[in-house]
């Protein structure tokens, strides 16, 4: 090879080293939300999910001493239980929907690493 195409050869390198990373980031926050009966169905998985689903009212159960959150996510066709190791959001009872993140246990709990809560909007009329 002369030596044009190795100067080529080497610029290109890094240039695809970062695309191919940039890829990976992007792939990896990619925001898709596992419906509860999809979630369940990857239950034997070893993957982190994303799963949004409604708040099952009397399933709550929190200890503030540890602090532990033990709650239910229903989408009317399966349930999920689901643990969260942190303090009660002022606004969970209040909350439309859930999005957790995290991944199954042995037990077919969720554990859930990250809580996010959908509220509804102060702006919409009240029914």
């Amino acid at each position: 090879m002369n030596k044009k195409v190795k100067i080529v050869i080497l610029s290109l390198l890094p240039v695809l080293a970062l695309g191919f990373l940039a890829f990976r980031a992007f792939e990896n926050s990619a925001a898709y939300y596992y419906t509860i009966s999809e979630a369940k169905a990857l239950e034997g998985q070893e993957q982190k999910l994303r799963i949004k689903g409604q708040l099952v009212e009397d399933s709550v159960d929190y200890d503030s001493s540890i602090p532990l959150l033990e709650f239910a996510l229903t989408d009317q066709d399966c349930q999920i239980e689901v643990v969260y190791q942190g303090v009660l959001p002022d606004n969970f009872h209040h909350a439309d929907e859930v999005i957790v993140e995290g991944k199954f246990n042995s037990q077919g709990q969720f554990m859930v690493s990250k809580l996010m809560l959908q509220c509804p909007s102060k702006y919409e009329g009240e029914e």
